[in-house]
């Protein structure tokens, strides 16, 4: 004799789960918490759970205290502001635009079951970003991070206290130079994808120590750099030789699009030497258009570094060229 579900408890676990992974936390409590213990023990069973917070309201924020152990999933835009230290089990923590106050907190409040990390500060000036949130995860107080992703946020980089971070396996932060890069690299064995700007750099390594895990790696090449620069990029490949798809970014001027281009080998060298394991070469060259743009004989020298491209990758099954006209 087949079940009739009458009511919204008869569902089994496994569906009632599935919706209310589409509820905010807040409503969620507040619809289904206190109805019986059965969904009471779902709800707060949850890996999902979470809460978007936009509001400065004190009032509705205390609230929050509440169910705040039970959050998984913490996305905080804005001047909203909260004590984390109520968020005990939140695995994923994101910070958009967020207050110096709130960004602070990070230094002194241990998140010990913080799995993701995304840190957006568009909003804050140079001078005043938290210089020393990198040295605070790399002390391990974040044991389970598996990515962190940190962006417009310029740290002060010291590793004398730095420990091994066998989770992180996603990187993605801005400037660093060859000294940091490889600190990294010692510091976290498991590190799979990795994303960077790529300073210049005097440093010259004693002895490297090769790198097996990485499989993915973007350099993104500071704007307007001169092509002369790029011999430093040589250096960082020779830490990852398992290395299997490598993606770059560059950005000139059209004006600045010379001779030297044409003569430019697109790291062929350097994969020969230091990545056997390379399948997949994208380079994104963003060019800024100007008015020397639209004559013949511009257009032919890109016609003619993307044939050079190609002729000099012709043995790389994955390869691409893109040529990406702003303005």
């Amino acid at each position: 004799m087949s079940h009739t579900i009458k009511q919204l408890e008869d569902l089994p676990h496994e569906i009632l789960t599935e919706i209310f992974e589409y509820i905010d936390a807040p409503n969620l409590f507040r619809i289904f918490s206190n109805l019986n213990g059965r969904l009471n023990k779902i709800v707060k069973s949850l890996h999902t759970l979470h809460l978007s917070l936009t509001t400065t309201d004190v009032h509705q924020i205390c609230a929050y205290n509440r169910i705040a152990p039970h959050i998984k999933i913490l996305c905080i835009y804005g001047l909203a502001q909260l004590n984390l230290k109520y968020f005990t089990n939140i695995r994923r923590l994101i910070l958009i635009q967020a207050s110096d106050e709130l960004v602070e907190q990070l230094g002194v409040i241990r998140l010990k079951s913080l799995e993701h990390l995304t840190i957006f500060l568009d909003n804050r000036q140079e001078e005043d970003c938290l210089p020393y949130l990198w040295n605070r995860i790399f002390i391990y107080d974040y044991p389970a991070l598996i990515s962190c992703c940190l962006y417009k946020i310029n740290l002060k980089w010291t590793n004398s206290q730095w420990r091994m971070m066998p989770s992180l396996s996603i990187l993605k932060i801005e400037n660093i130079d060859l000294l940091i890069y490889e600190s990294i690299l010692s510091s976290c064995p498991n590190l799979y994808f990795f994303k960077f700007t790529r300073l210049t750099s005097k440093y010259e390594s004693k002895q490297i120590r090769q790198h097996l895990n990485l499989k993915k790696l973007v350099i993104v090449i500071p704007w307007f750099e001169d092509l002369s620069h790029d011999c430093h990029s040589h250096k960082y490949f020779s830490y990852v030789p398992k290395l299997q798809q490598l993606i770059v970014h560059r950005t000139n001027e059209s004006k600045s699009i010379d001779e030297a281009f044409l003569k430019f080998d697109w790291y062929i060298t350097a994969f020969n030497q230091y990545l056997p394991s390379l399948c997949r070469f994208v380079y994104y060259f963003h060019i800024l258009k100007s008015d020397r743009l639209v004559n013949s004989a511009t257009q032919n020298r890109f016609d003619q570094i993307q044939e050079n491209f190609n002729l000099a990758h012709r043995r790389l099954c994955q390869r691409r060229l893109i040529l990406d006209f702003i303005g």
